[in-house]
């Protein structure tokens, strides 16, 4: 080739590379879930000035592009049919086609390792049952699709991630969420639509990542907390401490996108704040719930019982309270309690679609408005009562249903203290209402103080007799 038929054909590919500027977010790729029943934004880039066309389900939207750069119309989707749309972009002579769009249920699915954690498991750490989840993933891989964003730290916001989405096959399912995929799993059955998950967590990641640093100042936090927060060094290899490197490459890219809700399992990395995490969650979600401009219900796990190298240190149930304290200050808001699931040896419990299952009872019942059959309220300390034998006499509140223990009558957990402020081991046993827990101590003669389930590890098993397990609580104030 000569150097001028060189130079001209190197010309021609530029110029048709120059000519080609429209784009559509990843988001909008075949085989994409959108929410059925709004109206859904989409999104994307052009010719600034020029007219875009967006063509879905026989509607015709039109809209120029503005000077940076960017597009965005909102298009109606109407209810799942069980029917597959295609979405159309034109601007000019150029043109995309986005098809095996399906109309369901999305679901935002965030935090870190212990909803990052796949199908398949870890590292000898296993998820139960995920054998039957990869076999059986064929009969609802076109139902259960998943948008899996592996975006590393960014310091900048970026506006797009290269990821597409994809049919849970086995192969896919093996590498999916497992919280996620069990959650979707069973909605696309109860519901009978597709449903898509946007996977988006990162494992060790703490919550500030995930936000930006404006917010975060305006979270009311003191200044020794922030100053501790912004103390935190930040590696470049490592996952995810410092504010906003979530955000930019991760959330700000997919701001917008039609969803239903939140699923989030995070908290282990920010253990060290059990007097702030309430107010860093809450200042998370009313952030993303602006920037969606939708009011996301936001469900979360609790952080499951774990030794943390000290099974009786109690900086765990510290933390859980606080967690726990966002359902108070944040609407629409509700916790998964694990206190039953965890295992004293790992901090990623195998019991995976059991978090899944609590998470699907809750949004049917506070999302979708679907009576689940059983109460799905998480039990708090109703009263204490202390008998001049030594006994104490703990009412539970939002049972509805009566209690019970993994080991029938056998119920593990409660401590009792007396002035001496020293918390000893107690038996403990349901009274006949079902709602009441009768605790003793040989070593505790008069008791003035009780709790349950407040060590990192102690095997507490209480649980409403539905299999929904009772959180921790305390009848004191104390630091410790």
């Amino acid at each position: 080739m000569s150097r001028i038929t060189f130079f001209l054909a190197l010309a021609l590919c530029t110029g048709s590379l120059q000519a080609q500027t429209l784009k559509l977010s990843h988001l909008f790729g075949d085989h994409a879930v959108m929410q059925q029943e709004t109206q859904a934004p989409v999104w994307g880039w052009g010719k600034p000035g020029a007219t875009v066309e967006v063509q879905f389900d026989g509607q015709s939207y039109k809209t120029r592009v503005a000077a940076d750069g960017a597009w965005r119309v909102a298009v109606n989707t109407p209810k799942a049919d069980g029917l597959v749309r295609t979405l159309v972009v034109k601007s000019g002579k150029e043109s995309l086609t986005a098809g095996d769009i399906a109309l369901g249920e999305v679901w935002l699915c965030s935090g870190q390792s212990n909803m990052e954690m796949p199908i398949r498991g870890f590292g000898f750490q296993e998820v139960e049952g995920a054998t039957e989840a990869i076999l059986s993933a064929p009969e609802t891989a076109s139902d259960v699709r998943v948008f899996n964003i592996l975006t590393p730290k960014k310091y900048e916001p970026i506006d797009d991630v290269d990821v597409s989405w994809a049919y849970t096959d086995g192969a896919t399912t093996a590498q999916t969420s497992a919280v996620a995929y069990f959650f979707a799993r069973r909605l696309t059955k109860t519901l009978g639509v597709p449903v898509g998950i946007i996977v988006n967590a990162w494992g060790g990641s703490r919550i500030e990542p995930w936000m930006t640093k404006e917010v975060i100042n305006s979270a009311g936090l003191t200044r020794q907390e922030l100053d501790d927060l912004y103390a935190v060094e930040d590696i470049p290899d490592r996952w995810p401490e410092t504010p906003e490197t979530i955000w930019n490459g991760r959330v700000h890219p997919i701001v917008g996108y039609a969803a239903r809700g939140i699923l989030w399992y995070q908290g282990c990395s920010n253990m060290g704040q059990p007097h702030c995490y309430d107010k860093l969650q809450k200042a998370m979600v009313e952030m993303w719930r602006k920037e969606w401009g939708r009011d996301l219900p936001f469900i979360f796990t609790l952080l499951a019982p774990f030794d943390h190298s000290d099974a009786d240190g109690r900086w765990r149930p510290h933390f859980v309270l606080n967690q726990l304290h966002t359902e108070e200050i944040l609407a629409h808001s509700w916790a998964i309690c694990t206190e039953t699931l965890g295992n004293k040896v790992t901090v990623h419990p195998a019991k995976k679609r059991e978090v899944a299952d609590m998470m699907l009872l809750r949004a049917l019942q506070s999302v979708y408005g679907i009576n689940p059959g059983t109460s799905v309220d998480l039990p708090r300390l109703g009263s204490v009562e202390y008998l001049e034998d030594g006994r104490v006499k703990v009412r539970l509140t939002q049972v509805w249903s009566d209690l019970g223990s993994i080991s029938a009558r056998d119920v593990v957990g409660f401590e009792l203290a007396g002035e001496d402020r020293e918390f000893h081991l107690a038996k403990a046993e349901i009274d006949w209402d079902g709602q009441t827990i009768v605790v003793q101590c040989p070593e505790v003669p008069k008791p003035i103080a009780v709790r349950y389930g407040f060590r990192n590890w102690m095997g507490a098993n209480l649980q409403k007799s539905n299999g929904l397990p009772v959180p921790p609580f305390r009848s004191d104030d104390w630091e410790y």
